[in-house]
């Protein structure tokens, strides 16, 4: 069984040299959606609605928690990102050797002080296409 440990998030402008961002805390990969019709004749019998699949499918978001720390280059040019109006290139690296590869923008940039723990940050990043899965 894979755990999460060793996980690595990581950023890129040209989707070619990836730069990792440090203090990933946790991530949540999110889901892909698609639309689907409700195609149920008036006179069923089942009981059961009937769909047909239809429409885009929707990649979803991606929330990472990162402790916070401002003098990380990796936690800065994700500042710059959700500044910026354009999509940018990020890699999730598994433990195994997996990498998901997306292309998104920042759609969510959070901050929980807590009293008795670490200061965290939480970005949320809107995939935008088709993410690539490399397998290990």
């Amino acid at each position: 069984m894979t755990q999460g440990y060793k996980t690595q998030f990581h950023r890129s402008d040209d989707g070619t040299v990836y730069t990792q961002v440090a203090g990933l805390l946790d991530i949540d990969p999110g889901e892909e959606s698609r639309g689907s019709d409700d195609v149920t004749p008036i006179d069923g019998t089942s009981g059961y609605m009937d769909f047909d699949p239809v429409g885009l499918r929707d990649a979803g978001e991606v929330s990472c928690i990162f402790i916070w720390n401002e003098g990380d280059a990796g936690q800065q040019a994700l500042r710059a990102d959700f500044d910026a109006d354009t999509n940018v290139n990020y890699k999730v690296v598994y433990p195994e050797g997996t990498e998901v590869e997306f292309v998104g923008h920042i759609t969510g940039w959070g901050q929980a002080t807590p009293k008795d723990s670490k200061i965290t940050r939480t970005v949320k990043f809107k995939i935008s296409g088709k993410p690539t899965v490399t397998a290990a």
